[in-house]
């Protein structure tokens, strides 16, 4: 009686410590003579610059504030560092050394040898390749992003299925499946996008991205509703578009799309993008397959980024030479991706299409901006070029390029075109439509 007491008691006393009370457990603090931290949990030690000597053992702690309950901030560091760990020690340039680069590990050397650089190609400009191999291997790249004080948002731990019918799956990718779903609720028709939780997965930035979409109100943009973590897998609901994204759009249909239809999927792309900006949000990852569009004529940008990083299996083909360079984000990157999703309509894939991702950001440093087809209008090849202006200093203002006449002449007569050619599209090529397996 008195041992159930006592494990009551217990009980009691481990469920009322929340996991934001994880500072009555653990206290970091710098030690002021050796500037070592102290009281870091041995989990972490290995990871900060930690006293060895004073490491705290959370196995002795309530069940809530164990490692796997930490602070999801401390789990942050710990997904950057992780995502650094293919490259071997900070890279260096060692003219005696392979491909005249001190720190590269048997497998990045490899990838190298597999993109076709030379060795000569890494010797014009080494700095700027070790930061195409930063990026490559998954570097977190600063940006400026604001994000109003609202509480975080929280996964909901529960079945989907108990709000959603998912009818069909109707794309899949690497890593993740999409549904078609009917809420119960509403009887109304969404997506699912549907993917794995794996170890060291961001969650925290995962809430940070969820958390800056809550406050987006814009016909523009993808809306979102909820997550759910459920059975080993995260459910993000969104809004449906029934045509799926841009890139599909341009591996289905084999004709040359008119430019007033360019000119108008353009047009929305940049209102979107005004939206975003003036809320102080650079998209960071924009491209054709972030642009949704249903067979009405609407197009919305996919603002976030499931993949939270630039990984390895993530498409370079729209990053910004600044990016590549100075590795920082600013709101002229996004027109630089404007600007290559002009050159992909125009030209029905990006430049250097399936070249190795480390060749692709190799030549959008090294090699001249690209240029559209002559035969296509000059007020058309002249919007691209002011787009993709490889000097972001220089690059034209959003606001200017909406004045672009190019814009102007397009904006509003592309619609019905547009939904002709998905008209087309469903009659003569639902076959490939249903084969594509373009999403990532």
């Amino acid at each position: 009686m008195g041992n159930k007491q006592s494990q009551q008691s217990l009980s009691k006393s481990n469920s009322e410590i929340k996991v934001f009370d994880v500072k009555k457990c653990i206290s970091i603090k710098r030690d002021p003579i050796t500037g070592k931290l102290i009281g870091v949990p041995r989990e972490w030690a290995s990871h900060l610059d930690a006293d060895q000597k004073q490491i705290v053992e959370t196995n002795e702690f309530p069940e809530e504030v164990r490692t796997h309950k930490l602070p999801e901030c401390i789990l942050e560091i710990q997904n950057l560092i992780q995502n650094q760990k293919n490259l071997k020690e900070e890279l260096k340039i060692d003219q005696d050394a392979n491909l005249g680069l001190k720190g590269l590990n048997v497998e990045i050397e490899k990838e190298i040898h597999n993109s076709g650089v030379s060795r000569n190609e890494i010797a014009k400009d080494t700095v700027n390749f070790i930061s195409i191999l930063e990026i490559y291997d998954g570097k977190e790249l600063s940006f400026k992003q604001k994000i109003n004080e609202v509480t975080q948002t929280e996964f909901l731990i529960e079945n989907p299925a108990q709000n959603y019918i998912f009818n069909e799956q109707i794309d899949k990718g690497v890593n993740c499946k999409l549904y078609k779903i009917i809420d119960r609720r509403l009887n109304k028709v969404l997506a699912a996008k549907v993917f794995k939780f794996y170890d060291n997965f961001n969650c925290y930035q995962l809430k940070r991205e969820i958390t800056l979409i809550q406050q987006l109100e814009c016909p523009y943009v993808i809306k979102y509703y909820e997550t759910y973590l459920y059975s080993g897998c995260f459910f993000i609901i969104q809004e449906y578009m029934n045509f799926g994204n841009l890139r599909k759009l341009m591996k289905i249909y084999e004709k040359k799309i008119e430019e007033s239809i360019i000119g108008y999927i353009l047009y929305q792309i940049m209102l979107a993008l005004k939206y975003l900006h003036f809320k102080g949000k650079i998209h960071k990852h924009l491209s054709s397959k972030k642009v949704l569009i249903n067979d009405k004529g609407d197009i919305k940008l996919l603002i976030m980024d499931y993949k939270n990083e630039f990984k390895k299996d993530k498409d370079p083909y729209w990053i910004a030479p600044e990016i590549i360079e100075k590795q920082i984000i600013q709101e002229t990157s996004d027109i630089w991706c404007l600007g290559i999703i002009a050159f992909e309509l125009s030209e029905q894939n990006p430049p250097y299409f399936n070249e190795h991702p480390i060749r692709v950001m190799y030549n959008i440093v090294n090699q001249p901006a690209p240029k559209i087809n002559k035969h296509r209008s000059h007020i058309f090849q002249d919007f691209t070029q002011q787009c993709l202006i490889k000097n972001h200093e220089k690059r034209t203002s959003l606001r200017d390029l909406l004045k672009h006449d190019f814009i102007i002449q397009n904006r509003e007569r592309g619609r019905q075109k547009l939904i002709d050619l998905f008209k087309n599209v469903n009659i003569n090529q639902n076959s490939k439509l249903k084969k594509s397996t373009s999403l990532k």
